[in-house]
Protein backbone atom coordinates (compact mmCIF):
# COMPACT_ATOMS: atom_id res chain seq x y z
CA UNK A 1 0.00 0.00 0.00
CA UNK A 2 1.37 3.06 -0.88
CA UNK A 3 0.73 6.43 1.18
CA UNK A 4 1.78 10.05 0.45
CA UNK A 5 1.19 13.09 2.50
CA UNK A 6 -0.38 16.33 1.40
CA UNK A 7 0.55 19.57 2.53
CA UNK A 8 -0.51 21.46 5.79
CA UNK A 9 -3.42 23.60 5.40
CA UNK A 10 -6.68 24.66 6.03
CA UNK A 11 -9.49 22.46 4.40
CA UNK A 12 -10.73 23.79 1.31
CA UNK A 13 -13.96 25.61 0.84
CA UNK A 14 -16.29 23.33 -1.29
CA UNK A 15 -19.56 25.88 -1.16
CA UNK A 16 -21.47 24.85 -4.44
CA UNK A 17 -24.61 25.80 -4.33
CA UNK A 18 -26.20 22.57 -5.49
CA UNK A 19 -25.11 21.06 -1.53
CA UNK A 20 -26.99 20.43 1.71
CA UNK A 21 -30.48 20.25 0.56
CA UNK A 22 -32.42 19.34 3.95
CA UNK A 23 -36.41 19.95 4.64
CA UNK A 24 -38.02 19.51 8.30
CA UNK A 25 -39.89 16.48 7.34
CA UNK A 26 -41.49 16.32 11.02
CA UNK A 27 -42.75 20.16 10.70
CA UNK A 28 -44.52 18.53 7.66
CA UNK A 29 -45.94 16.01 8.74
CA UNK A 30 -47.17 18.07 11.96
CA UNK A 31 -49.18 20.35 8.98
CA UNK A 32 -50.59 17.24 7.92
CA UNK A 33 -51.59 16.35 11.32
CA UNK A 34 -53.75 19.48 12.13
CA UNK A 35 -55.06 19.15 8.54
CA UNK A 36 -56.92 16.34 9.26
CA UNK A 37 -59.68 18.38 10.92
CA UNK A 38 -60.66 19.48 7.45
CA UNK A 39 -61.27 16.02 6.56
CA UNK A 40 -60.68 13.04 4.79
CA UNK A 41 -61.36 14.32 1.28
CA UNK A 42 -58.99 17.35 1.84
CA UNK A 43 -56.33 15.34 3.47
CA UNK A 44 -56.63 12.84 0.05
CA UNK A 45 -55.81 15.53 -2.12
CA UNK A 46 -52.83 16.68 0.07
CA UNK A 47 -51.25 13.17 0.12
CA UNK A 48 -52.09 13.08 -3.74
CA UNK A 49 -49.56 16.07 -4.23
CA UNK A 50 -46.65 14.00 -2.68
CA UNK A 51 -44.03 12.67 -5.53
CA UNK A 52 -43.57 9.37 -6.10
CA UNK A 53 -40.34 7.54 -7.46
CA UNK A 54 -40.22 3.75 -8.76
CA UNK A 55 -36.83 3.26 -7.26
CA UNK A 56 -36.02 0.97 -10.37
CA UNK A 57 -36.86 3.48 -12.84
CA UNK A 58 -34.35 6.40 -11.73
CA UNK A 59 -31.09 7.32 -14.52
CA UNK A 60 -28.79 5.77 -12.62
CA UNK A 61 -25.03 6.17 -13.53
CA UNK A 62 -22.40 3.32 -13.70
CA UNK A 63 -19.57 5.64 -12.21
CA UNK A 64 -18.67 8.68 -10.61
CA UNK A 65 -15.45 11.03 -11.20
CA UNK A 66 -13.76 11.52 -8.30
CA UNK A 67 -13.25 15.25 -7.25
CA UNK A 68 -10.04 17.11 -8.37
CA UNK A 69 -7.12 16.88 -6.05
CA UNK A 70 -6.90 19.48 -3.23
CA UNK A 71 -3.76 21.02 -3.59
CA UNK A 72 -4.09 21.95 0.40
CA UNK A 73 -5.15 18.03 1.04
CA UNK A 74 -3.46 17.20 4.33
CA UNK A 75 -4.09 13.59 4.90
CA UNK A 76 -2.95 10.43 3.54
CA UNK A 77 -3.21 9.46 -0.06
CA UNK A 78 -4.20 5.56 -0.75
CA UNK A 79 -3.00 3.93 -4.26
CA UNK A 80 -4.09 0.47 -3.52
CA UNK A 81 -6.48 0.87 -0.04
CA UNK A 82 -6.71 -2.47 1.41
CA UNK A 83 -5.98 -1.74 4.50
CA UNK A 84 -8.99 0.74 4.85
CA UNK A 85 -11.20 -1.68 3.14
CA UNK A 86 -10.40 -4.34 5.54
CA UNK A 87 -11.37 -2.04 7.84
CA UNK A 88 -14.68 -1.40 6.52
CA UNK A 89 -15.64 -5.12 6.18
CA UNK A 90 -14.54 -5.49 10.02
CA UNK A 91 -18.37 -4.58 10.85
CA UNK A 92 -19.86 -7.58 8.84
CA UNK A 93 -20.33 -9.72 12.08
CA UNK A 94 -22.26 -7.40 14.10
CA UNK A 95 -26.08 -8.09 13.63
CA UNK A 96 -28.18 -5.98 11.90
CA UNK A 97 -31.10 -3.85 13.59
CA UNK A 98 -34.23 -2.65 12.21
CA UNK A 99 -37.15 -1.49 13.33
CA UNK A 100 -39.05 -2.45 16.68
CA UNK A 101 -42.59 -2.40 18.34
CA UNK A 102 -41.48 1.22 19.37
CA UNK A 103 -38.37 2.25 17.38
CA UNK A 104 -39.24 3.47 13.69
CA UNK A 105 -36.26 4.91 11.80
CA UNK A 106 -37.07 6.81 8.36
CA UNK A 107 -34.30 8.38 6.25
CA UNK A 108 -34.26 11.46 5.39
CA UNK A 109 -32.52 11.93 2.02
CA UNK A 110 -31.48 15.77 0.46
CA UNK A 111 -30.21 15.22 -3.04
CA UNK A 112 -28.47 17.59 -5.06
CA UNK A 113 -29.19 18.17 -8.42
CA UNK A 114 -27.44 19.63 -11.74
CA UNK A 115 -28.16 23.49 -11.45
CA UNK A 116 -29.96 23.75 -14.94
CA UNK A 117 -32.54 20.76 -13.17
CA UNK A 118 -33.18 22.19 -10.08
CA UNK A 119 -36.64 23.40 -10.94
CA UNK A 120 -37.46 20.00 -12.26
CA UNK A 121 -40.21 18.80 -9.08
CA UNK A 122 -39.60 14.78 -10.51
CA UNK A 123 -35.71 15.46 -10.90
CA UNK A 124 -33.42 12.95 -8.11
CA UNK A 125 -31.09 11.71 -10.43
CA UNK A 126 -28.44 13.33 -7.93
CA UNK A 127 -26.21 12.11 -4.90
CA UNK A 128 -28.11 12.44 -1.36
CA UNK A 129 -25.73 14.99 -0.45
CA UNK A 130 -27.62 15.18 3.08
CA UNK A 131 -28.43 11.79 4.96
CA UNK A 132 -30.46 11.95 8.33
CA UNK A 133 -31.70 8.48 10.13
CA UNK A 134 -34.79 10.09 12.05
CA UNK A 135 -35.59 7.78 14.76
CA UNK A 136 -38.76 7.45 16.62
CA UNK A 137 -38.68 6.06 20.19
CA UNK A 138 -42.18 5.61 21.48
CA UNK A 139 -41.45 3.91 24.98
CA UNK A 140 -39.13 6.76 25.91
CA UNK A 141 -40.69 9.54 23.97
CA UNK A 142 -37.54 10.90 22.05
CA UNK A 143 -36.43 11.51 18.55
CA UNK A 144 -33.21 10.92 17.62
CA UNK A 145 -31.43 12.15 14.50
CA UNK A 146 -27.96 10.74 13.06
CA UNK A 147 -26.25 12.34 10.52
CA UNK A 148 -24.38 10.17 7.98
CA UNK A 149 -21.54 11.98 6.82
CA UNK A 150 -21.51 12.23 2.95
CA UNK A 151 -18.23 11.53 2.18
CA UNK A 152 -17.64 8.31 4.64
CA UNK A 153 -15.73 5.46 3.04
CA UNK A 154 -17.71 2.58 2.34
CA UNK A 155 -18.83 -0.57 0.40
CA UNK A 156 -21.72 0.25 -2.11
CA UNK A 157 -22.90 -3.42 -3.13
CA UNK A 158 -22.42 -4.25 -6.58
CA UNK A 159 -19.54 -1.18 -7.04
CA UNK A 160 -16.77 -1.73 -5.10
CA UNK A 161 -15.73 0.86 -2.36
CA UNK A 162 -16.77 4.62 -2.55
CA UNK A 163 -18.54 7.42 -0.90
CA UNK A 164 -21.68 7.06 0.86
CA UNK A 165 -23.04 9.46 -0.90
CA UNK A 166 -22.51 8.23 -4.55
CA UNK A 167 -25.16 5.03 -3.57
CA UNK A 168 -28.00 6.87 -4.32
CA UNK A 169 -26.56 8.07 -7.51
CA UNK A 170 -25.63 4.43 -8.53
CA UNK A 171 -29.10 3.35 -7.75
CA UNK A 172 -31.86 5.21 -5.96
CA UNK A 173 -32.63 4.26 -2.91
CA UNK A 174 -32.91 0.58 -2.92
CA UNK A 175 -28.78 1.10 -3.45
CA UNK A 176 -28.57 3.39 -0.53
CA UNK A 177 -30.43 1.60 2.10
CA UNK A 178 -28.23 -1.62 1.26
CA UNK A 179 -24.77 0.53 1.60
CA UNK A 180 -26.23 1.88 5.10
CA UNK A 181 -27.21 -1.72 6.21
CA UNK A 182 -23.84 -3.15 5.18
CA UNK A 183 -21.75 -0.57 6.33
CA UNK A 184 -23.47 0.82 9.37
CA UNK A 185 -25.70 -2.69 10.15
CA UNK A 186 -29.29 -0.94 10.05
CA UNK A 187 -32.08 -1.84 8.07
CA UNK A 188 -34.19 1.38 6.74
CA UNK A 189 -37.41 1.01 4.78
CA UNK A 190 -39.05 3.71 4.74
CA UNK A 191 -37.32 7.31 3.15
CA UNK A 192 -38.34 10.68 2.90
CA UNK A 193 -36.53 12.54 0.29
CA UNK A 194 -36.78 15.87 -1.20
CA UNK A 195 -34.62 18.02 -3.96
CA UNK A 196 -33.09 21.02 -4.03
CA UNK A 197 -36.09 23.21 -4.42
CA UNK A 198 -38.18 22.22 -1.51
CA UNK A 199 -35.81 23.49 0.77
CA UNK A 200 -36.18 27.42 0.11
CA UNK A 201 -40.03 27.14 -0.92
CA UNK A 202 -40.25 25.33 2.90
CA UNK A 203 -38.46 27.83 4.89
CA UNK A 204 -40.34 30.66 2.61
CA UNK A 205 -43.33 29.09 3.66
CA UNK A 206 -42.55 29.21 7.11
CA UNK A 207 -41.40 32.78 7.24
CA UNK A 208 -37.95 32.25 7.75
CA UNK A 209 -36.29 30.66 11.01
CA UNK A 210 -34.54 32.21 13.85
CA UNK A 211 -31.54 30.75 15.01
CA UNK A 212 -28.48 31.87 17.09
CA UNK A 213 -25.03 32.18 14.85
CA UNK A 214 -21.92 32.79 15.48
CA UNK A 215 -19.24 35.67 14.86
CA UNK A 216 -17.42 33.23 12.61
CA UNK A 217 -20.73 32.34 10.63
CA UNK A 218 -21.63 36.04 10.30
CA UNK A 219 -18.32 36.06 8.53
CA UNK A 220 -18.84 33.57 6.11
CA UNK A 221 -21.93 35.39 5.15
CA UNK A 222 -19.82 38.49 4.47
CA UNK A 223 -16.86 36.87 2.80
CA UNK A 224 -19.32 34.75 0.07
CA UNK A 225 -21.26 38.22 -0.24
CA UNK A 226 -24.55 36.83 0.80
CA UNK A 227 -27.08 39.37 2.67
CA UNK A 228 -25.73 39.22 6.27
CA UNK A 229 -27.94 38.59 8.87
CA UNK A 230 -28.54 40.96 11.74
CA UNK A 231 -28.52 39.83 15.49
CA UNK A 232 -31.32 40.84 17.66
CA UNK A 233 -30.18 39.68 20.95
CA UNK A 234 -27.12 39.68 22.66
CA UNK A 235 -26.86 35.75 22.51
CA UNK A 236 -26.44 36.03 18.59
CA UNK A 237 -30.36 34.88 17.64
CA UNK A 238 -30.67 36.74 13.72
CA UNK A 239 -33.78 35.69 11.91
CA UNK A 240 -33.11 34.14 8.44
CA UNK A 241 -35.18 34.13 4.83
CA UNK A 242 -34.85 31.26 2.39
CA UNK A 243 -31.82 31.86 1.13
CA UNK A 244 -29.68 32.76 4.48
CA UNK A 245 -31.20 29.39 5.56
CA UNK A 246 -30.25 28.04 2.44
CA UNK A 247 -26.04 29.12 2.71
CA UNK A 248 -25.94 28.55 6.28
CA UNK A 249 -27.23 25.13 6.09
CA UNK A 250 -24.32 24.30 3.49
CA UNK A 251 -21.39 26.48 5.39
CA UNK A 252 -18.20 23.87 5.43
CA UNK A 253 -15.24 26.45 6.22
CA UNK A 254 -16.20 26.43 9.98
CA UNK A 255 -15.81 22.59 10.90
CA UNK A 256 -15.91 20.87 7.63
CA UNK A 257 -18.77 18.56 7.39
CA UNK A 258 -19.00 17.67 11.14
CA UNK A 259 -19.69 21.30 11.46
CA UNK A 260 -22.00 21.45 8.17
CA UNK A 261 -24.36 18.71 9.58
CA UNK A 262 -24.99 20.12 12.95
CA UNK A 263 -26.28 22.98 11.25
CA UNK A 264 -28.66 21.06 9.12
CA UNK A 265 -29.96 19.47 12.20
CA UNK A 266 -30.20 23.22 13.63
CA UNK A 267 -32.44 23.95 10.92
CA UNK A 268 -34.30 21.23 10.84
CA UNK A 269 -35.14 21.91 14.88
CA UNK A 270 -35.53 25.27 13.98
CA UNK A 271 -38.43 24.49 11.50
CA UNK A 272 -40.19 22.09 13.69
CA UNK A 273 -40.30 24.67 16.67
CA UNK A 274 -41.53 26.98 13.93
CA UNK A 275 -44.40 24.85 12.61
CA UNK A 276 -45.36 24.43 16.73
CA UNK A 277 -46.74 27.84 16.92
CA UNK A 278 -47.53 28.50 13.06
CA UNK A 279 -51.52 29.48 12.04
CA UNK A 280 -53.32 26.63 10.17
CA UNK A 281 -53.02 29.52 6.92
CA UNK A 282 -49.35 29.65 7.04
CA UNK A 283 -49.10 25.30 7.40
CA UNK A 284 -51.70 24.81 4.61
CA UNK A 285 -49.60 26.92 2.44
CA UNK A 286 -46.08 25.07 4.00
CA UNK A 287 -47.96 21.63 3.08
CA UNK A 288 -49.57 22.73 -0.43
CA UNK A 289 -46.26 24.21 -1.97
CA UNK A 290 -43.67 21.31 -0.67
CA UNK A 291 -45.55 18.27 -1.23
CA UNK A 292 -44.96 18.29 -4.93
CA UNK A 293 -41.16 18.24 -4.32
CA UNK A 294 -41.23 15.57 -1.82
CA UNK A 295 -40.95 11.91 -2.73
CA UNK A 296 -40.92 8.78 -0.32
CA UNK A 297 -41.92 5.07 -0.23
CA UNK A 298 -44.10 5.15 2.13
CA UNK A 299 -48.24 4.31 1.73
CA UNK A 300 -51.05 7.32 2.35
CA UNK A 301 -51.68 4.70 5.15
CA UNK A 302 -47.98 4.59 6.67
CA UNK A 303 -47.82 8.49 6.41
CA UNK A 304 -50.96 8.89 7.92
CA UNK A 305 -50.29 5.82 10.75
CA UNK A 306 -47.25 9.09 11.88
CA UNK A 307 -49.61 12.06 10.89
CA UNK A 308 -51.97 10.79 14.21
CA UNK A 309 -48.85 10.63 16.12
CA UNK A 310 -47.59 13.87 15.16
CA UNK A 311 -48.96 15.83 18.38
CA UNK A 312 -47.46 13.75 20.65
CA UNK A 313 -43.95 13.60 18.41
CA UNK A 314 -43.82 17.14 18.73
CA UNK A 315 -43.38 16.92 22.73
CA UNK A 316 -40.82 14.19 22.30
CA UNK A 317 -37.02 15.21 23.69
CA UNK A 318 -34.79 15.71 20.16
CA UNK A 319 -31.55 14.36 20.46
CA UNK A 320 -28.55 13.95 17.68
CA UNK A 321 -25.73 12.45 16.70
CA UNK A 322 -23.10 12.18 13.88
CA UNK A 323 -21.73 9.50 12.41
CA UNK A 324 -18.46 9.07 12.34
CA UNK A 325 -17.89 11.58 15.03
CA UNK A 326 -14.54 14.00 13.99
CA UNK A 327 -12.61 11.63 17.21
CA UNK A 328 -13.43 8.63 15.16
CA UNK A 329 -11.91 8.70 11.48
CA UNK A 330 -9.39 10.61 9.90
CA UNK A 331 -9.36 12.13 6.06
CA UNK A 332 -7.84 10.24 3.84
CA UNK A 333 -7.59 10.61 -0.69
CA UNK A 334 -8.10 6.86 -2.29
CA UNK A 335 -7.22 7.33 -6.09
CA UNK A 336 -9.97 6.57 -8.32
CA UNK A 337 -12.61 7.36 -4.95
CA UNK A 338 -11.55 11.27 -3.76
CA UNK A 339 -11.20 12.36 -0.46
CA UNK A 340 -13.21 10.42 1.58
CA UNK A 341 -13.92 10.08 6.10
CA UNK A 342 -12.58 6.82 6.68
CA UNK A 343 -13.94 5.55 10.25
CA UNK A 344 -10.59 4.39 12.42
CA UNK A 345 -12.56 1.76 14.45
CA UNK A 346 -15.60 1.21 12.01
CA UNK A 347 -16.16 -1.76 14.80
CA UNK A 348 -16.49 0.73 17.37
CA UNK A 349 -18.36 3.52 15.75
CA UNK A 350 -21.09 1.21 14.62
CA UNK A 351 -21.98 -0.26 18.03
CA UNK A 352 -22.11 3.38 19.51
CA UNK A 353 -24.72 4.06 16.57
CA UNK A 354 -26.69 1.13 17.81
CA UNK A 355 -26.32 2.43 21.52
CA UNK A 356 -27.54 5.65 20.52
CA UNK A 357 -30.53 4.23 18.91
CA UNK A 358 -31.66 1.60 20.56
CA UNK A 359 -30.31 1.97 24.19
Amino acid sequence: MSKKTGSHAKPRQRSKGKKAVLIAIVALLSVLALLLIAGGVYVKVMLGRIGRIDPSQGSYVTSIEPDPLDPEFSGEIIDDPVEINDAVDSVNAIEVQGNTKVISNILLVGVETDEGNRNDVQNYDGRSDSMIILSIDKYHKTIKMVSLLRDSYVAIPGHGYGKLNSAFRYGGFDLLSQTIEQNFRIKIDQFVAVNFKAFTIAVEAMGGVDIVLTDAEIEQFRKNNHEVPVKTNAEGLCHLNAEQTLYYSRIRAIGDDWGRTTRQRTVLKALMQKAKGAGIGTLNNLVYEVLPYISTNMSDGEILGYVANVPAYLSYEVSEKMIPDRSECKEVRVTGVGTCVGMTDPTASVLALHHFIYG
